[in-house]
């Protein structure tokens, strides 16, 4: 934790550079004081430091996903596709209830075309210094080359967040006067955005502007002096190449690449086409760019994060957790906006159980379907009839997240189909009568707390603070934060934007769409396996297990299955289940209409009538806590694929037309 004031340093100044405030659509004017025009901010050091300083708005923080997830900045993506449930909030109702054109709330457009207009404005009018060199405020020629440099990578990841959402939308590259009545735009073809977002930065890649990494000094592993914490938010090369990669998987993706038959079909009003047919060229594109970034990272020293015991073996456990607590050398780019703190507003009482300690509220659940998506200890899925699963009977299981990690602490009487699972879910999942990570002695069990979501338990569905489910997130909880007594309230962390083990794994999806034989693909795929602790798939084809080798179809559905489980709850799921098209599969893993959880109107252990814990029961299935139970449906269209343009957009403009079966 040496690093923790350092991280709250560069949390306070961003919180500063995120509340400078927002402004009308194209018109960033209004920023200004009456009495300061535009030209005037580009004379000022100060003033042209706020300025630049409103392109960072354009950065979501996809860890906020309890109450307050309430726009298209926050974590109401994995709302929306289901990786975690709130039992309050705007997510509860947007897929259950369903939304049309006019009263879809979670949109991005305005904000991120204010972005763009406000970085175009920073590039056409910022000179090339400014100030006097003497002076603490003095901008020099290199550091605003810099910041030009990055204002044009927050234009272009400004537009592809329009492009994942929305997909074509118009590219607005003049200074046109806000104030204009006549001011309209048409929605560029999707391939001529994608292009102009390649551009943009390839300028950016090749402008060397930009520091390469974010790493001072490989060599300390002080990670004060090993990275530039104080400016991690600030792009690099090394991300400029992470953005463009991504851009072009999505670009392959077949949501975007001629496999959504109804947006084919979709043209402006002049007729032209917005939506292109399908081009295998694109996957070839997506390989050199995600190969760019993979030499140009690992040259660099970046690397998937392990950490080892004293034997040498990797410590599956302790690199999951420590992933998302500290900076560290598999992230490519993050920023410090996230804090996990103790209070009403911030994750971390969202999921901390109601009866640990004041201020918890613990509604931040996980479905079902998710949980039975992490794979078993040995590397199966549970459905295999090979991995050993029950939902049958109970069993004594380790808690692998206790505050000491050299302790073998055994929880009693859990479900087996929480035992023998493997250290990612762990890591992500509070079930029912899990022990507590802490000593806690302001609750029913004192020291031995456990967590209870069934009836009667302190996290029970009594209270409208429940997560839902029988389920509670756990994935990037920080073990030593406890809101009572002298314990740590609060813990500043990067929240990671692009990181190593995403771009492995979009690296062996593209390559098995253009040769399902290329051995790149399981190498790439276990990489992660392993960081994980479980098995790979060469392993396991070799002990004769499992056999996914060269079967282009079997090895997209491990990929994608693998994504989901690596990536659970980071805001990738949203958007990777519409790219591929699987959301629309009815029966398929990535389903969107029925959700389910445990039964939590019913008690899985005894209580005494002070309302202490006595013992458990011993009923599962039918009847029991343990029987899986609709907790959504929810209103599912083909539409979802994309998210509509907003519908006032649409009414007040005579050239955009909406998405398909909007």
């Amino acid at each position: 934790m040496k690093d923790i004031k350092l991280i709250h340093k560069l949390f306070i100044s961003l919180a500063l550079i995120f509340a400078l405030g927002g402004c009308e659509y194209l018109d960033v004017d209004k920023e200004l004081a009456e009495n300061v025009t535009i030209e005037e901010v580009f004379k000022n050091p100060n003033y042209t430091k706020q300025w630049y300083a409103e392109v960072y708005q354009c950065i979501p923080n996809y860890s906020e996903m309890g109450l307050y997830a309430t726009d298209g900045f926050k974590g109401i993506w994995s709302i929306l596709s289901g990786d975690v449930t709130t039992a309050r909030g705007p997510g509860l109702s947007a897929m259950t209830s369903g939304f049309n054109a006019e009263s879809a709330q979670f949109h991005k457009w305005w904000s991120l075309y204010k972005v763009i207009r406000q970085g175009q404005i920073f590039l056409a009018m910022a000179p090339e210094s400014m100030g006097n060199p003497a002076d603490a405020t003095y901008i020099s020629q290199t550091e605003m080359n810099r910041m030009k440099e990055e204002v044009k990578y927050f234009i272009a990841y400004s537009y592809f967040q329009l492009f994942e959402l929305y997909g074509p939308v118009p590219i607005a590259d003049e200074l046109a006067d806000p104030t204009d009545p006549g001011i309209d735009y048409a929605r560029a073809p999707l391939d001529e955005l994608i292009n102009y977002i390649d551009m943009l930065l390839e300028e950016v890649i090749n402008s060397g502007n930009l520091p390469e990494s974010n790493f001072r000094n490989q060599s300390d592993s002080n990670p004060t002096n090993r990275y530039v914490l104080d400016q991690i938010a600030r792009p690099t090369k090394t991300a400029a190449l992470a953005l463009r990669a991504r851009l072009w998987v999505y670009a392959a993706s077949p949501l975007f690449n001629g496999g959504f038959q109804e947006a084919l079909s979709v043209t402006n009003n002049d007729g032209t086409r917005l939506f292109p047919d399908y081009d295998p060229a694109k996957w070839v594109t997506a390989r050199k760019h995600l190969e760019a970034l993979l030499s140009y990272v690992e040259s660099k020293g970046y690397s998937l994060h392990v950490i080892r015991d004293d034997n040498g073996e990797i410590n599956p456990h302790e690199s999951i957790y420590r992933l998302y607590q500290d900076f560290t050398d598999e992230i490519l780019w993050a920023t410090g906006v996230n804090n996990f703190r103790h209070v009403t507003l911030d994750m971390e009482p969202r999921t901390t159980p109601r009866d640990v300690a004041t201020g918890s509220f613990g509604n931040v659940g996980l479905f079902q379907e998710g949980v039975d998506a992490f794979f078993m200890a040995n590397g199966l899925e549970i459905t295999d009839p090979n991995s050993g699963y029950t939902s049958a009977g109970f069993s004594k299981v380790r808690n692998y997240t206790r505050m000491n990690v050299k302790e073998e602490k055994y929880d009693e009487h859990i479900s087996n189909m929480y035992a023998n699972r493997e250290p990612r879910f762990y890591q992500s999942v509070i079930y029912e009568g899990r022990s507590w990570y802490q000593d806690v002695t302001t609750n029913k069990l004192g020291n031995n707390y456990r967590v209870f979501f069934s009836r009667g338990g302190g996290s029970d569905n009594t209270s409208q603070e429940n997560p839902r489910t029988g389920y509670m997130l756990n994935k990037f909880k920080n073990r030593n934060l406890l809101n009572q007594g002298t314990n740590l309230k609060q813990w500043g962390r990067p929240w990671i934007l692009f990181r190593l083990a995403d771009f492995y794994l979009y690296y062996a999806e593209v390559l098995n769409e253009i040769d399902p034989n290329n051995p790149l693909i399981i190498d790439y795929l276990d990489k992660v396996r392993e960081r994980a602790g479980i098995p790979g798939y060469r392993q396991l084809a070799e002990e004769g297990k499992k056999d996914i080798i060269g079967n282009r179809e079997l090895q997209r559905e491990a990929i994608q299955k693998e994504r989901r489980v690596e990536l659970f709850a980071e805001g990738n799921r949203y958007f990777d289940i519409r790219r591929w098209m699987t959301a629309d599969i009815s029966d398929g893993p990535d389903q969107q209409l029925v959700f389910t959880g445990m039964n939590m109107n019913v008690p899985a252990a005894k209580w005494d009538s002070a309302g202490r814990f006595e013992s458990y029961l011993n009923n599962y299935g039918p009847g029991s806590y343990y029987e899986r139970t609709v907790i959504e449906n929810r209103a599912w269209r083909r539409a979802m694929l994309f998210y509509p343009v907003p519908y006032n957009e649409i009414q007040k403009s005579r050239l955009l037309v909406q998405n398909p079966l909007w």
